[in-house]
């Protein structure tokens, strides 16, 4: 009996709903208010690190606040990376390698924003306790000699971020190029990591090379991924790189996955990316801009 009560209640609903054309338009107005975003696509909040953030972070042992910062410039929080830049060498002797801080870096370094990039090498040189001196550079690679296929990774990679900084860029610059010539293709991909995190228009040239005579196609990608989008590169360094790109898109024997990474890498500098993978098109669209002559 219950049940044939709410079958006809059920029913009942139904042709009122179906007959009252008021109800039902509110009903499905309601619904699609419902369905739509809170936001338009590509809003964001620009939240502040204020004193307010800040406080809350030093009430942390020093781990906490340096994973804390970190992850506060991760989500953009304006004004966080510039905290991990001005305490990353207070922290450094009091933090220690951990999981949590070493995703953070990765996230970090691999941001879009070069602000956040810098300030997870900043992390990373503290984690590790490297001082920024032409002494530290040099036990890094004495160390990296007497090991390479074991110490290249962090050994590159430690060198380009310090030189980052200023410090003794000839040198490693000239220490970085000649590991690039390295018969060990592992060794060779370190060198174009610190290459990237070295940054300056005079990695742009090379970083070309590598990207279009490489015989690893890993390490091919690494340098398009330096020239385009990760370390310390600014932006107008990236677009003295255009006019090689495009030659890489013009050489006949560039193949195709040398080419799709020339084309994201154009696409990724010039923040064009309505324009279809024709050399012949993106000469002529930045002609018009200005980019290459």
């Amino acid at each position: 009996m219950k049940k044939i009560i709410f079958l006809i209640l059920i029913l009942i609903n139904v042709v009122v709903f179906a007959n009252n054309e008021d109800w039902r338009n509110l009903v499905i107005a309601q619904f699609r208010e419902i369905s739509e975003p809170l936001f338009n696509y590509g809003e964001a909040t620009q939240p502040q690190f204020d004193i307010f953030y800040t406080d809350m972070v030093e009430r942390y042992p020093t781990q906490m606040q340096a994973e804390k910062a970190l992850e506060y410039a991760i989500n953009r929080f304006d004004g966080a990376s510039d905290y991990v830049l001005e305490n990353a060498e207070i922290w450094k002797g009091q933090i220690s390698n951990s999981t949590k801080l070493n995703t953070l870096i990765d996230l970090a370094v691999n941001s879009p924003l070069i602000e956040v990039r810098m300030a997870g090498f900043e992390m990373y040189l503290a984690e590790n306790n490297f001082d920024k001196t032409e002494e530290q550079i040099d036990n890094i690679l004495q160390r990296f000699q007497k090991a390479p296929e074991k110490n290249a990774g962090w050994a590159m990679w430690a060198i380009g971020a310090i030189a980052a900084r200023g410090i003794d860029r000839d040198r490693v610059f000239d220490e970085l190029i000649y590991t690039t010539t390295d018969p060990n293709p592992e060794i060779r991909r370190s060198a174009v990591n610190g290459l990237s995190r070295f940054g300056g228009e005079e990695v742009v040239l090379p970083l070309l090379e590598i990207a279009q005579y490489d015989s690893s196609p890993i390490i091919q990608e690494r340098a398009f991924c330096g020239l385009a989008q990760t370390g310390t590169l600014n932006v107008a360094e990236r677009y003295s790189a255009l006019s090689g790109l495009l030659s890489i898109a013009q050489d006949p024997q560039s193949n195709q996955q040398t080419l799709d990474w020339t084309y994201q890498a154009l696409k990724e500098i010039s923040h064009i990316y309505t324009l279809a993978d024709e050399s012949d098109l993106w000469e002529k669209k930045l002609k018009s801009l200005n980019l290459v002559n």
